[in-house]
């Protein structure tokens, strides 16, 4: 598997490593909280009383009920609202009130016993109220009612007395609204009979008033002529227009034969000229049989001649007639038309009439009726009402009865319990986050180089707190430890970082005071000079000093001071150390003004006489924030070390820092993370030793170990 593979699977995200060393570094305290908050669920389980609750179910009749309004409708609840009614009812005050007036109950010793008497009315509802739950099962017409005591048979009493009660005041509460129902029923149906009298009188007078006793049956007779007149006058009209068209027809065949005349419908219908053509056809057939058998001069067939054609005159006369009483017909149609369209209009103002006489009519009829339909309703709800008085309104059925528990059901201890866990780990780490995003500092290696934007030149692990005098010469004194490995890293660092074989002058500084300046200085001083080179540890903190007392036991005059003034020479001020290779340059005498001499002085002048006789120089500086003359002293050095404490420096003050060295010309090459936690340091990215527990370096165990045979 490839390396990249590897590595993405064994490494933790960002996030949860930083969540993990926040829970490490505070976990004393996340514990602490942790265990308090455990032991007060055990004090709390100590005290609390034993609970133990029974539970009864009952199921409801899933017909819809129905009671009646004060306006005589029917209010009708669903199955859902009827369940929540109950439930609701089962622990209301009347309810409450029934239970605390049982005999059985009151004279129960174990009723309530933990109430102090005496104990007000309001007390002991409070009390009864808090140990009766109820509850609907989702989906089911059930209910279940759960009642807790210290004593478990009371529990169980207390259920079964629950539902005995609430049934009991169902049936007087159904009593109380039947008959107060029946007052309102008896009030209304007074009311609405005094309304359906009024209301057939008013009918009854109207009538009179009008003579529309069979007002109806006047309608329907009206209707029926006026179908009759309509169709009459229709049928009138349609002859009338008919003979006007006949005697147009007429006038315009005056002057022609009569026999064209039967052209018209009117003419040629007639009776007489009907029977005359009937007769005029039957002689012309008789004569052609005649005209067979004898010739034209025979005397029959004249005869027959001479009689067809007398017909034919009488024909011609009977079409003048026809004509002359065709404008008689037309003036008796236009007659009888104009008669029926008389008789009509006078039957339309009757209808109209009756019409005006039939809307109030209707509307005090329909009054009538509506008003002995709720009569009629009424009656039948005061009927209703009177069986069902007594019974009550809802259908209860127990489906499963109270049971005299065995154990207790409160206080759940591991309920308990496990809330007490989760609410100290919950409270440990909301402390300790919000403890992590209120300190602004410097926690690991990661943390300081993305805030500052330098690398990392090492990470000292953390130490018992000691003098300067005694941790100075850690590096001989505990060539395998943690902190030695750590200064040889920044040696190692400082060697390769910069121009070919590191830098000559190296200055030491801080933010602000007891950040291990000193400290770093003085070990990384020792790491050079074991590594062979030729070291001048020079103490330029003129305000506090340490570096003299610390390799040569007491401050040594001259010193930095002195050579700074004028009155010594470097040789002068310069001593050998214990240390191989390893020479002390103190502050010397007391400066009254450090700020003016060194500002006065030709430091660069100073720091290359010192490399003239040294390989390396090393710098003690006073804090940056503390005095200025750190700042005048960083332009001079080839390379500035800020010494940075974890978890106490605030990051401000460590970047303010930063930039008054670099304002000022210093190479700030890089910052030292000291009193760093070994416990955790592979979260730091800086690993001392196997286990990141021990003051120990890797294969120092190894060293000491007897040697051993390999195959």
């Amino acid at each position: 598997m490839p390396d990249s593979t590897i590595q993405k699977s064994t490494v933790l995200p960002a996030d949860a490593r930083m969540f993990f060393r926040l829970v490490m570094e505070r976990l004393w305290m996340i514990l602490a909280i942790t265990a308090l908050c455990i032991g007060a669920g055990f004090a709390y389980l100590s005290k609390a009383p034993r609970i133990y609750e029974s539970t009864t179910t009952i199921e409801v009749d899933s017909e819809q009920q129905k009671r009646i309004k004060p306006d005589g409708r029917n209010e009708e609840k669903t199955s859902e609202e009827l369940l929540k009614t109950i439930e609701q009812k089962l622990v209301s005050p009347p309810l409450i009130a029934a239970l605390l007036a049982d005999p059985e109950l009151v004279n129960d010793p174990d009723f309530l016993a933990d109430v102090p008497r005496p104990a007000g009315e309001a007390a002991l509802r409070g009390a009864l109220k808090g140990r009766i739950s109820c509850k609907v099962r989702g989906g089911t017409q059930l209910i279940d009612i759960t009642v807790g005591d210290r004593s478990p048979a009371m529990a169980q009493k207390l259920a079964r007395l629950t539902v005995e009660a609430f049934m009991s005041v169902s049936s007087e509460s159904a009593a109380k609204v039947s008959q107060s129902a029946n007052v309102f029923l008896k009030g209304e149906a007074e009311r609405l009979k005094a309304a359906v009298a009024k209301s057939e009188r008013a009918l009854q007078d109207y009538r009179e008033k009008h003579q529309a006793v069979s007002l109806e049956e006047k309608q329907n007779i009206i209707g029926e002529r006026l179908k009759e007149l309509n169709a009459k006058v229709t049928t009138a009209k349609a002859q009338r227009l008919k003979l006007a068209a006949d005697i147009a027809q007429l006038d315009q065949l005056a002057n022609e034969p009569p026999e064209n005349l039967l052209a018209l419908t009117s003419i040629a219908e007639s009776g007489a000229v009907q029977e005359l053509k009937k007769t005029i056809g039957e002689r012309e057939a008789e004569m052609a049989g005649l005209r067979q058998r004898y010739k034209e001069e025979h005397p029959r067939y004249m005869q027959a001649a001479s009689s067809v054609a007398e017909l034919k005159i009488e024909l011609v006369r009977a079409i003048q007639k026809a004509a002359i009483q065709l404008h008689t017909a037309h003036e008796a149609a236009g007659a009888t038309e104009q008669s029926l369209e008389r008789a009509l209009g006078t039957q339309q103002t009757l209808a109209l009439e009756l019409s005006a006489i039939a809307i109030p009519y209707q509307e005090l009829q329909r009054e009538v009726e509506s008003d002995r339909v709720l009569y009629d309703s009424v009656l039948a709800r005061m009927k209703a009402t009177d069986v069902s008085q007594g019974v009550s309104r809802y259908s209860l059925s127990v489906a499963s009865p109270a049971a005299l528990p065995d154990r207790p059901a409160r206080p759940n201890k591991a309920a308990i319990l496990l809330v007490s866990l989760c609410t100290g780990l919950a409270i440990g780490l909301s402390l300790a986050l919000g403890l992590h995003l209120l300190d602004d500092t410097f926690k690991t290696v990661d943390q300081a180089e993305a805030g500052l934007g330098l690398r990392s030149l090492s990470a000292i692990p953390t130490r018992s707190k000691q003098p300067l005098d005694r941790v100075r010469r850690v590096l001989v004194d505990q060539p395998q430890s943690a902190i030695t490995e750590a200064f040889r890293t920044l040696r190692t660092a400082l060697l390769f970082t910069g121009r070919a074989g590191g830098y000559r002058s190296v200055l030491f500084t801080s933010a602000v005071p007891g950040e291990g300046k000193s400290f770093c200085a003085c070990n990384y001083a020792v790491a050079l000079a074991l590594q062979g080179h030729k070291t001048l540890l020079i103490d330029a903190d003129l305000r506090l000093p340490s570096v003299g007392a610390a390799f040569l036991g007491k401050e040594r005059t001259p010193g930095l001071g002195d050579l700074l003034g004028g009155h010594a020479d470097l040789s002068a001020a310069t001593y050998s150390t214990d240390v191989e290779n390893l020479s002390v340059l103190p502050a010397g005498s007391r400066v009254s003004l450090p700020a003016e001499l060194l500002g006065r002085a030709d430091l660069a002048k100073l720091i290359a006489s010192a490399l003239t006789r040294f390989d390396r120089v090393v710098i003690d500086t006073a804090p940056v924030h503390a005095v200025s003359e750190t700042l005048l002293i960083a332009p001079h050095a080839e390379a500035v070390c800020l010494v940075v404490h974890a978890s106490r420096t605030p990051a401000g003050a460590v970047k303010r820092a930063l930039e008054k060295v670099r304002e000022s010309g210093g190479n700030v090459v890089g910052f030292i993370l000291n009193g760093l936690p070994t416990r955790s340091g592979g979260f730091y990215y800086h690993y001392h030793s196997p286990g990141y527990g021990n003051d120990e370096v890797y294969g120092a165990s190894a060293d000491r170990a007897p040697t051993r045979k390999t195959a």
